[in-house]
């Protein structure tokens, strides 16, 4: 059974032990809200993302600082229209952020962090619209999300538009045009035999 250092001065000092357990007490108390205050308040997540808009398979790059010392990694989820309330993870708008499944970048030493979301890329139904993107310091989605003043939080609105159409107008002169083509290969082939 371990002895506390106050224990081991009863016998030193009978008439102020009870005094110095209640000051101990006290001081660990003090010393460890501190502690709890200080750790919960040293920091938030800014964003140096602009907002924007942006055509659905273009690139958006996210970037940001933490203030909170020791952070490893920070965590995305965006929510929009047809993404479900508690959001999403940015790679895979089907799968409901939380649970283990999140998009997540390297924080490094300095508290900076990017992230580079490439919608050209992204798994599930990106609508034109305006979305939500957060980006916070724990793992949890907004259903979760219930005591923000012990969770450091940032957002930023993006609005997609229509995706850029990659299709080539060909017209009906080009499908015409071949038919004419092998229309002539032909008959020449029949001349020539």
């Amino acid at each position: 059974m371990p002895i506390s250092l106050i224990a081991m001065l009863k016998p030193f000092f009978p008439r102020y032990y009870r005094c110095m357990r209640v000051i101990a007490a006290r001081f660990f108390c003090l010393i460890g809200g501190l502690l709890l205050l200080a750790g919960f308040t040293a920091g938030a997540i800014t964003l140096d993302a602009n907002p924007g808009t942006f055509n659905i398979g273009d690139k958006v790059h996210i970037s940001g600082h933490v203030g909170i010392p020791n952070t490893i990694a920070v965590y995305f989820f965006v929510t929009g229209p047809g993404l479900d309330r508690a959001g999403t993870t940015l790679e895979n708008l089907n799968l409901k952020a939380g649970s283990g499944y999140f998009t997540s970048a390297f924080v490094h030493p300095d508290g900076t962090f990017a992230y580079e979301w490439d919608t050209a890329f992204t798994v599930g139904p990106l609508l034109p619209g305006t979305y939500r993107i957060y980006v916070v310091d724990v793992p949890l989605n907004l259903d979760r999300l219930t005591d923000r003043e012990e969770i450091s939080i940032s957002s930023i609105n993006v609005t997609f538009l229509k995706h850029h159409s990659t299709d080539v107008s060909m017209g009906w002169g080009v499908p015409f045009a071949a038919v004419l083509f092998s229309m002539g290969l032909l008959l020449m082939k029949k001349k020539i035999t």
